[in-house]
């Protein structure tokens, strides 16, 4: 499945989903089922390509947190409101930027309706109630399901942020999580899928999403309390100060990644078991690999702890920082004798302790202001936090059919009362729901492909991307070079104004040429293929966005920034950017200057590289010696010269007449030639002989 993963990024950047391109969450509060019509391209297409997803009219999401997508962008919802399904979008902590949101933006302007009860909490029991309230007649479910029957919020509890109880606490919750693995969990996920069946249309998809694992393995950094500090504790909590936390080590980091392993694999044998049985088809999209690849994983040696980390810019959690403070709690244990006197209610340590608490929670409120008055609450203003954070996670009610420690309240990642900020922790954030997109796309067009007959390895070529610096095209990629600046502005022009969708028409395309017949000489190109019609300003500009900054960025090698432009083949579209004059490459600007004294007027002549390269001087050159001269200049000349012998060995030539003794204030000082972007130097003089020579004054 990983090595179709490239075409997940594929289908997201048709949406358009690149990191060059970030999908913009949509701004919609009720995310729960939404119907809006919207026009539709050709579906012939959708018959026999499986990267065409305009077959899918309606579609829904299900499932627990990692659906929800908790912490991912912008919560949806308000509990301020009278819409009882934007409160039930706050509560079950839906957010703008999950990988249904993504998903949804990619499959475009095809779907009608997108129904999103996916709520952070719910157990295989809860995402069967979720699949029995959805409305039918669905082309495609995509879905999460099991984790928070593993006891998911005892295990982070007992093992990672509250480790204090010691080691068979911990194993003991491990042990139920696999337990529950072994008995109840295949059963359960049997009945979801069973009762999605009758909401299905013939030929749909089903896509089960699985999990990934949290932790790399390869050092014992996040065991070691004095690089990374893992466990809750501020001193507090009295209850702490003779008490250990257990050690985040490898072997029991190894306990947490093989539980996700044994989940994965329960997930897919069920799912393997029901393809080609059930009135849909169905597929496992496996992820698990992709944090490993990238770098993502927690307790990475790449990473000191802190969130986030420069060092890890693919990591595919939320997690706190964990980056251990130096003289912080280590010299905050005390002896017996302290702690017996610390019990009494007005010794001078609990004071200092409540001191401290409250400038913890003024440190929390101004973090997330958000969730300001659960700082004011029980939890933080208890005598005992830890007691009653314990109780807050293990809130006592009737237990539920995982009977995890601690059962009755909302899983992952602890429970009820807690903000969603410290909840999303052991949760995909950003990255880890564009991946999750990614690979559901992939499995999505896969499964597409097998139902069409088509040969689904195919798929993966639809997304070509090409640098002429690396790849020429049949030219010297060093002749043909383009400045940025002109580059930026002109993509902005053609996609915003130039091109304009043709009525009834397909497989067209669109060709723009910019300053002909000068060294910035370039064009742009749009073409659609297979049958493809519509138009989209942002998937154009983003499209060429990544040509002009993903190519020729080597500083050292192209200290100006030169672009040589490229080509993007995004499935049915193509973009290309071609510049078309040939000229040896330059990495400097470079210019000379030199002035006539004729008693009455002088004359001056100037020629140039790398800058004024497109507009004959008449916006950069003239605006700016008329700026500094005020009324004088005539006789104004300019050319470029496509080979550079015919300009002295510049670019282009200018010349024009001024007043006497103007050279010192607008040229000699580089006033006007600054102004317009360049540099010269005196006529015949080395380089560094910056100004213009030359007998005017």
């Amino acid at each position: 499945m990983l090595g179709k993963l490239a075409f997940g990024a594929f289908a997201l950047m048709t949406a358009p989903f690149t990191t060059a391109y970030v999908i913009q969450p949509h701004e919609r509060e009720n995310y729960t089922s939404f119907n809006e019509e919207r026009s539709s391209p050709l579906v012939s297409r959708a018959d026999s390509d499986p990267t065409d997803f305009s077959w899918v009219k309606r579609w829904a999401a299900i499932g627990d947190s990692f659906t929800a997508g908790i912490g991912s962008g912008k919560q949806l919802g308000s509990l301020v409101t009278t819409d009882p399904e934007s409160r039930k979008n706050w509560r079950c902590s839906r957010y703008s930027y999950s990988w249904p949101q993504i998903v949804n933006h990619g499959l475009g302007p095809s779907v009608s309706n997108f129904q999103f009860p996916a709520c952070s909490g719910d157990r295989t029991e809860g995402i069967y109630k979720q699949a029995d309230a959805l409305l039918g007649n669905l082309d495609v479910v995509m879905m999460t399901a099991g984790g928070n029957d593993l006891c998911l919020a005892a295990m982070i509890k007992e093992c990672v942020f509250l480790p204090w109880r010691g080691a068979q606490v911990c194993q003991d919750v491990i042990d139920k999580a696999q337990q529950n693995i072994d008995t109840i969990l295949k059963g359960n996920i049997q009945s979801v899928l069973d009762k999605v069946e009758d909401k299905m249309n013939s030929n749909s998809i089903l896509i089960y999403n699985g999990y990934a694992p949290f932790f790399n393995t390869d050092n014992e950094d996040c065991a070691d309390q004095s690089k990374q500090s893992w466990a809750i504790r501020e001193w507090w909590w009295i209850s702490y100060w003779l008490s250990t936390p257990l050690p985040l080590n490898i072997e029991r980091r190894k306990k947490f990644n093989t539980l996700v392993d044994n989940i994965n694999k329960a997930i897919k044998e069920v799912v393997d078991a029901n393809d080609g049985k059930k009135r849909y088809r169905i597929a496992f999209s496996d992820w698990s690999q992709w944090p490993g690849i990238v770098d993502g994983q927690m307790c990475s040696p790449s990473s000191d702890g802190r969130y986030p980390d420069p060092k890890q810019p693919n990591l595919q959690f939320f997690k706190p920082d964990t980056y251990a403070v130096v003289a912080g709690h280590d010299g905050l244990k005390r002896d017996e004798a302290a702690v017996e006197v610390a019990k009494e209610e007005d010794s001078p340590y609990i004071k200092k302790a409540l001191e401290r608490r409250d400038e913890y929670i003024q440190r929390m409120k101004q973090r997330y202001p958000r969730n300001e008055d659960l700082y004011d609450s029980l939890i933080y203003k208890s005598r005992n936090p830890r007691a009653v954070a314990l109780h807050k996670l293990d809130p006592r009610a009737t237990p539920s059919p995982p009977n995890c420690p601690g059962d009755g309240g909302p899983e992952p990642p602890l429970g009820m009362g807690l903000p969603d900020s410290f909840l999303e922790n052991f949760h995909p954030n950003e990255k880890g729901h564009e991946t999750i997109a990614a690979s559901s796309f992939e499995t999505l067009a896969w499964m597409r492909a097998k139902i069409l007959n088509k040969d689904s390895c195919a798929i993966g070529d639809k997304d070509v991307f090409t640098c002429w610096s690396t790849d020429n095209n049949g030219r010297n990629p060093a002749l043909a070079y383009v400045s940025w600046d002109r580059l930026d502005k002109n993509a902005k022009d053609f996609c915003n104004n130039v091109v304009k969708q043709p009525d009834n028409t397909v497989n067209w395309g669109k060709t723009q040429t910019y300053h002909e017949n000068t060294p910035e000489h370039h064009e742009f190109r749009i073409q659609l293929d297979n049958g493809a019609k519509n138009f989209n300003k942002d998937e154009c500009l983003d499209a060429f966005d990544k040509i002009i900054n993903s190519c020729d960025g080597d500083k050292d090698k192209n200290p100006l920034n030169f672009k040589h432009g490229g080509r993007w083949v995004k499935g049915d579209y193509t973009y290309e950017i071609n510049p078309k004059w040939d000229r040896g490459f330059l990495t400097r600007m470079d210019g000379e200057c030199n002035s006539h004294y004729k008693l009455l007027f002088s004359d001056y002549d100037m020629r140039g590289n790398g800058w004024a390269g497109w507009d004959y001087g008449q916006q950069t050159i003239v605006p700016n010696i008329k700026g500094c001269l005020g009324l004088g200049l005539t006789k104004w000349k300019f050319k470029y010269c496509q080979k550079r012998e015919d300009c002295g060995g510049y670019d282009w030539y200018a010349s024009w007449r001024t007043p006497v003794f103007v050279k010192a204030r607008c040229f000699g000082n580089l006033k006007v030639v600054k102004a317009a972007g360049g540099y010269t130097h005196e006529y015949g003089k080395e380089y560094e002989k910056y100004g213009c020579g030359g007998s005017d004054k």
